[in-house]
Protein backbone atom coordinates (compact mmCIF):
# COMPACT_ATOMS: atom_id res chain seq x y z
CA UNK A 1 0.00 0.00 0.00
CA UNK A 2 1.36 3.47 -0.91
CA UNK A 3 1.40 6.18 1.69
CA UNK A 4 -0.08 9.59 0.94
CA UNK A 5 2.01 11.27 -1.73
CA UNK A 6 3.71 7.99 -2.62
CA UNK A 7 2.21 7.79 -6.11
CA UNK A 8 3.54 11.26 -6.92
CA UNK A 9 7.02 10.20 -5.82
CA UNK A 10 6.89 7.10 -8.00
CA UNK A 11 5.84 9.18 -11.04
CA UNK A 12 8.66 11.66 -10.36
CA UNK A 13 11.16 8.79 -10.10
CA UNK A 14 9.99 7.37 -13.44
CA UNK A 15 10.28 10.81 -15.05
CA UNK A 16 13.86 11.18 -13.81
CA UNK A 17 14.82 7.67 -14.94
CA UNK A 18 13.10 7.79 -18.33
CA UNK A 19 14.06 11.34 -19.40
CA UNK A 20 17.50 10.34 -20.74
CA UNK A 21 16.00 7.35 -22.56
CA UNK A 22 13.33 9.47 -24.25
CA UNK A 23 15.97 11.74 -25.70
CA UNK A 24 15.41 15.09 -24.06
CA UNK A 25 17.43 17.84 -25.68
CA UNK A 26 18.63 21.20 -24.53
CA UNK A 27 16.80 24.21 -25.88
CA UNK A 28 18.93 27.18 -26.76
CA UNK A 29 17.40 30.56 -27.50
CA UNK A 30 18.98 32.67 -30.19
CA UNK A 31 20.49 35.88 -28.81
CA UNK A 32 18.55 39.05 -29.46
CA UNK A 33 20.27 41.58 -31.71
CA UNK A 34 21.51 44.74 -30.05
CA UNK A 35 19.00 47.63 -30.27
CA UNK A 36 21.51 49.61 -32.31
CA UNK A 37 21.57 47.00 -35.07
CA UNK A 38 20.48 48.65 -38.27
CA UNK A 39 20.82 52.23 -37.07
CA UNK A 40 23.66 54.14 -38.65
CA UNK A 41 25.97 55.69 -36.05
CA UNK A 42 27.51 58.11 -38.57
CA UNK A 43 24.05 59.44 -39.50
CA UNK A 44 23.24 59.73 -35.80
CA UNK A 45 26.38 61.78 -35.18
CA UNK A 46 25.87 64.21 -38.05
CA UNK A 47 22.06 64.57 -38.03
CA UNK A 48 20.53 63.45 -34.74
CA UNK A 49 23.09 63.99 -31.99
CA UNK A 50 23.28 67.77 -32.64
CA UNK A 51 19.49 67.98 -32.30
CA UNK A 52 19.48 66.03 -29.03
CA UNK A 53 22.35 68.15 -27.72
CA UNK A 54 20.57 71.39 -28.63
CA UNK A 55 17.02 70.44 -27.65
CA UNK A 56 17.26 67.78 -24.95
CA UNK A 57 20.50 68.02 -22.96
CA UNK A 58 19.46 70.48 -20.27
CA UNK A 59 20.50 69.44 -16.78
CA UNK A 60 16.87 69.31 -15.65
CA UNK A 61 15.99 66.98 -18.53
CA UNK A 62 18.19 64.52 -20.42
CA UNK A 63 21.50 66.07 -19.42
CA UNK A 64 21.56 64.04 -16.21
CA UNK A 65 23.17 60.63 -15.73
CA UNK A 66 20.02 58.83 -14.57
CA UNK A 67 17.74 59.82 -17.46
CA UNK A 68 16.41 57.10 -19.74
CA UNK A 69 17.68 59.17 -22.65
CA UNK A 70 20.96 60.58 -21.40
CA UNK A 71 22.80 63.09 -23.59
CA UNK A 72 26.43 64.12 -23.02
CA UNK A 73 27.27 67.63 -24.22
CA UNK A 74 30.15 70.08 -23.78
CA UNK A 75 29.57 72.41 -20.86
CA UNK A 76 26.87 70.19 -19.37
CA UNK A 77 26.95 66.48 -18.59
CA UNK A 78 30.21 64.63 -19.27
CA UNK A 79 31.01 60.95 -18.91
CA UNK A 80 33.70 61.73 -16.35
CA UNK A 81 33.82 64.69 -14.02
CA UNK A 82 35.85 67.42 -15.75
CA UNK A 83 38.88 68.65 -13.84
CA UNK A 84 38.49 72.25 -15.06
CA UNK A 85 36.44 74.50 -17.35
CA UNK A 86 38.54 73.64 -20.40
CA UNK A 87 37.75 69.95 -20.02
CA UNK A 88 34.09 70.66 -19.24
CA UNK A 89 33.67 72.59 -22.49
CA UNK A 90 35.94 70.45 -24.69
CA UNK A 91 34.55 68.54 -27.65
CA UNK A 92 32.93 65.23 -26.79
CA UNK A 93 35.20 62.24 -26.70
CA UNK A 94 34.57 59.33 -29.09
CA UNK A 95 33.32 57.34 -26.09
CA UNK A 96 30.79 60.08 -25.21
CA UNK A 97 29.55 60.25 -28.82
CA UNK A 98 29.12 56.49 -28.83
CA UNK A 99 27.38 56.54 -25.44
CA UNK A 100 24.89 59.11 -26.81
CA UNK A 101 24.27 56.84 -29.78
CA UNK A 102 23.66 53.82 -27.53
CA UNK A 103 21.37 55.86 -25.28
CA UNK A 104 19.24 56.90 -28.25
CA UNK A 105 19.20 53.44 -29.82
CA UNK A 106 17.87 52.01 -26.56
CA UNK A 107 14.47 53.30 -27.63
CA UNK A 108 14.71 51.51 -30.98
CA UNK A 109 14.18 48.05 -29.45
CA UNK A 110 10.81 49.02 -27.96
CA UNK A 111 9.25 50.13 -31.25
CA UNK A 112 8.91 47.95 -34.33
CA UNK A 113 7.75 50.89 -36.45
CA UNK A 114 9.83 54.10 -36.30
CA UNK A 115 6.66 56.21 -35.96
CA UNK A 116 6.04 54.52 -32.59
CA UNK A 117 9.51 55.34 -31.28
CA UNK A 118 9.46 57.58 -28.21
CA UNK A 119 12.19 59.77 -29.72
CA UNK A 120 9.66 60.97 -32.30
CA UNK A 121 6.39 60.55 -30.37
CA UNK A 122 7.38 62.44 -27.21
CA UNK A 123 8.73 65.41 -29.14
CA UNK A 124 5.49 66.47 -30.86
CA UNK A 125 2.13 67.71 -29.54
CA UNK A 126 -0.62 65.21 -28.82
CA UNK A 127 -2.67 66.85 -31.57
CA UNK A 128 0.02 65.58 -33.96
CA UNK A 129 0.06 62.07 -32.49
CA UNK A 130 2.59 62.80 -29.77
CA UNK A 131 2.84 61.25 -26.33
CA UNK A 132 3.08 63.01 -22.99
CA UNK A 133 6.50 64.50 -22.32
CA UNK A 134 7.47 66.34 -19.15
CA UNK A 135 9.36 68.89 -21.22
CA UNK A 136 6.37 69.44 -23.48
CA UNK A 137 6.43 69.29 -27.26
CA UNK A 138 9.87 70.04 -28.68
CA UNK A 139 8.81 70.33 -32.32
CA UNK A 140 5.54 71.78 -33.67
CA UNK A 141 4.77 68.65 -35.68
CA UNK A 142 5.88 65.95 -38.06
CA UNK A 143 6.87 68.42 -40.77
CA UNK A 144 9.58 70.01 -38.60
CA UNK A 145 13.02 69.43 -40.20
CA UNK A 146 14.55 68.32 -36.88
CA UNK A 147 11.75 65.82 -36.28
CA UNK A 148 12.14 64.57 -39.84
CA UNK A 149 15.90 64.06 -39.32
CA UNK A 150 15.29 61.88 -36.26
CA UNK A 151 12.53 59.95 -38.04
CA UNK A 152 14.71 59.42 -41.12
CA UNK A 153 17.52 58.03 -38.95
CA UNK A 154 15.13 55.64 -37.17
CA UNK A 155 13.75 54.57 -40.57
CA UNK A 156 17.19 53.91 -42.00
CA UNK A 157 16.68 56.63 -44.59
CA UNK A 158 18.91 59.31 -43.07
CA UNK A 159 22.06 60.40 -44.88
CA UNK A 160 24.94 62.63 -43.85
CA UNK A 161 25.34 65.72 -46.01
Amino acid sequence: MLRSGGLGRVAALYAVLLAPAIGCTDVTNMPEPAPSTGLDEAVFRCNVEPILARQCSYTACHGIAGAALRVYTPGKLRATAPRDLDHATAELTPAEHHANYLSATGFHAAATDPIDNLLVRKTIPSSEGGFAHEGGAIFPGTSDPQWLAIYAWLSGAGRCP
